[in-house]
């Protein structure tokens, strides 16, 4: 396999995560929060270059955004073998530590994402409308999945250090992820 996991094909991909023998539940977060503001970032590049304008700042941020969501999704995939590591060198909280940044900033990506496509959303091209509405949802699913992983490591590891760390963060996602507003429908009822 090469170095990062996001160099192997998605069939190759999917292999991996179904024969893990643990849990790789924030590198799938963090993949799909990629492909999600790759879609999103179509959108508006389909939008923009139907309108003859070239560059945008929010497109070039959205391009941003894609890669560090899948730079974590590398990361993430290792990141279980780096908290064996740390623990066995006795760090084990600076290997919880990575374990709980991970998915915050993950959820906190998804989160902006999702809001630079709210915002261009009176701007797209009704050719590409649905498809932004798609991409809001997905971020918005990943941002709830990442919080929801967030909050399952602050469970198995009830650490004050910990706590004192991730929970204001935990709470503070929570409420700018009630803000996002992805629609249910697409037709009118």
């Amino acid at each position: 396999m090469p170095g990062n996991i996001t160099e192997i094909s998605a069939r190759q991909f999917i292999a991996e995560v179904s024969e893990q023998q643990h849990a790789m539940a924030g590198a799938v977060i963090a993949l799909s929060a990629a492909q999600a503001a790759a879609l999103g970032r179509a959108c508006m590049h389909i939008t923009l270059t139907g309108q003859n304008q070239t560059g945008s700042d929010p497109l070039t941020r959205l391009g941003s955004i894609r890669d560090q969501l899948r730079d974590w999704c590398d990361r993430d995939a290792v990141a279980i073998a780096e908290f064996v590591a740390l623990r066995q060198a006795g760090d084990e909280l600076r290997g919880q530590q990575l374990l709980c940044d991970a998915p915050a900033q993950v959820c906190r990506l998804s989160i902006e994402a999702a809001v630079i496509l709210q915002d261009f959303r009176p701007h797209v091209s009704e050719r590409v409308h649905d498809d932004l509405e798609m991409s809001i949802r997905l971020l918005t699913g990943t941002a709830q999945a990442a919080l929801l992983l967030l909050d399952s490591n602050l469970r198995i590891w009830p650490e004050p250090n910990l706590l004192a760390q991730f929970e204001p963060e935990l709470q503070n996602l929570e409420q700018r992820l009630s803000q996002l507003t992805p629609v249910n429908r697409l037709r009118s009822r």
